[in-house]
């Protein structure tokens, strides 16, 4: 491995910077998060979102080494015995190589094409799982209420497996107000709700459209519920009272995307 800066303390300016980001408020100040092991650090790169890595004694990865310090990437050596410190936990697990990313925040939301947008939510691994739904589905955004969990929380960047790297996400602090504005701007908003009468593939979801979701257990608030001009279900068998929240919001996704192909189904839903 190429030689490196290295740092074997804790106290050390640079890693107590970095590590400070395992924590909500240093992440919203700098503008910035962690990810974990070899491979994100890789597509951190490739994304263009890589500030700073650092390189634990357990990683067996020198080309990784050598592409970080010809990208100019500042690079730092660490014992290993130094990663749970790094990342905030309490426990050591391995993880080979952390990196430092700037945050993707979208400063605002388009008027035109498909959203997603998520009222709430309270677990950061369904956070995560929508971000990385948006970047699958190729959605023209994604809007969290700023009242849920952080995207850019360790669980939640985990669950977004790479997509958080390329997926921006607007933060909203007033979603209906939002979701008002880009009604007057043309925009339709069709929310979830398990007591609608009309299910998912009876609504028409093509055209410039906001599918809303709410959050895991109380659902919609009745202001964000105020701004849908369609609520829709998705038909529940058995005892089964409801899906999770990131099932739902791809189960609607993938409906629109299918609507908006012009697909038709193989057969009529049963």
């Amino acid at each position: 491995m190429p030689t490196l800066p290295r740092i074997d303390s804790a106290k050390e300016p640079r890693f107590k910077a970095a590590a400070a980001l395992a924590q909500p408020l240093a992440r919203a100040r700098d503008g910035l998060f962690l990810i974990e092991g070899h491979r994100l650090v890789r597509q951190a790169l490739a994304a263009g979102v890589l500030r700073e890595a650092w390189l634990l004694d357990d990683l067996d990865d020198s080309a990784l080494a050598a592409d970080l310090l010809t990208a100019g990437i500042a690079c730092h050596g660490i014992p290993a015995s130094l990663g749970a410190r790094l990342i905030g936990t309490a426990y050591d697990t391995r993880l080979g190589a952390v990196g430092v990313v700037a945050r993707r925040p979208a400063p605002s939301l388009p008027t035109d094409g498909l959203i997603l947008a998520a009222e709430a939510l309270q677990d950061p691994r369904n956070v995560g799982v929508l971000v990385r739904t948006a970047e699958a589905a190729g959605l023209a955004a994604l809007a969290l209420s700023d009242d849920g969990a952080d995207p850019w929380s360790r669980p939640a960047v985990r669950s977004t497996t790479g997509s958080i790297l390329r997926q921006s996400v607007y933060l909203a602090a007033d979603l209906p107000a939002d979701l008002a504005r880009l009604r007057r701007e043309g925009m339709r908003v069709v929310a979830t709700s398990a007591r609608a009468r009309q299910v998912v593939w009876e609504v028409d979801l093509t055209g410039p459209l906001v599918l809303l979701v709410g959050n895991e257990s109380e659902g919609l608030s009745d202001a964000a519920r105020d701004q849908a001009d369609a609520l829709v279900s998705l038909p529940m068998h058995g005892s089964a009272s409801s899906l999770n929240v990131t099932v739902a919001a791809g189960a609607l996704v993938y409906e629109a995307l299918r609507q908006r192909a012009g697909i038709a189904p193989t057969r009529a839903p049963s």
